[in-house]
């Protein structure tokens, strides 16, 4: 009997990282995906930010990328840094591409 791995990508969404606990629901969340086969880590390849400093090009990347061996869903988690918010963001059709800031 062949078991079918199944995903729930399609019900969750992106979400800011805004404390601790959250921090390690998700940390938790995603290493149990990939030690269960569902996901997969990517390397990170695109800066999720881009901007221009006075004589250089600042570029900010994400901590990890997970893809989804089921559906293909990419998913990017950013650490917070607090004060400062972490986050996490999906992309259904398993390509990156830049978010606006408030798009979760």
């Amino acid at each position: 009997m062949v078991r079918k791995i199944k995903c729930d990508c399609s019900e969750r969404t992106g979400t800011k990282i805004t404390s601790l606990d959250c921090f390690n629901e998700i940390k938790s969340f995603f290493l149990t995906q990939t030690k269960n086969k569902i996901f997969t880590s990517k390397k990170v390849t695109h800066p999720y930010y881009v901007g221009v400093g006075q004589n250089e090009v600042i570029e900010w990347f994400a901590d990890k990328w997970y893809v989804c061996n089921c559906c293909g869903t990419l998913w990017e988690v950013n650490y917070p840094d607090f004060p400062a918010p972490g986050f996490v963001r999906k992309f259904s059709d398993g390509k990156y591409y830049a978010k606006d800031e408030n798009e979760l």
